[in-house]
């Protein structure tokens, strides 16, 4: 989070900051990958073409919150990591935008977490 605070404050006072926070996306730490998205999310707004490549990383996150892969500390009323799941349904929301091909890759799990 604070990462991501410098780069709004100053994008170019930390160089490889994508790089920083896509390691942070696959962090074994769920709270580390959960601050994460909030960077992502405000570049895909931007500019969703940026993290395309990123599509299946973030479906593949949605289907482990899904199947309850998650410690039970993020579970709110025995649904799984409610506000990660948001999160991650919106960025897929503009990355799905306007693009059929990209969007296949997101509808099974975008069904399961309305489920």
């Amino acid at each position: 989070m604070v990462l991501h605070k410098f780069w709004q404050l100053n994008n170019s006072a930390i160089d490889n900051i994508d790089s920083l926070m896509k390691s942070a996306l696959c962090d074994k730490v769920p709270a580390v990958m959960g601050a994460s998205l909030n960077y992502f999310l405000e570049r895909v707004k931007v500019n969703p073409h940026s993290h395309k490549d990123l599509t299946q990383s973030f479906v593949v996150i949605l289907k482990q919150i899904i199947e309850h892969k998650l410690p039970k500390e993020y579970d709110y009323k025995s649904m799984p990591a409610p506000w990660i799941q948001m999160k991650l349904l919106e960025i897929l929301s503009y990355l799905g935008k306007d693009d059929q091909e990209n969007s296949n890759h997101m509808y099974k799990v975008v069904e399961d977490a309305i489920k």
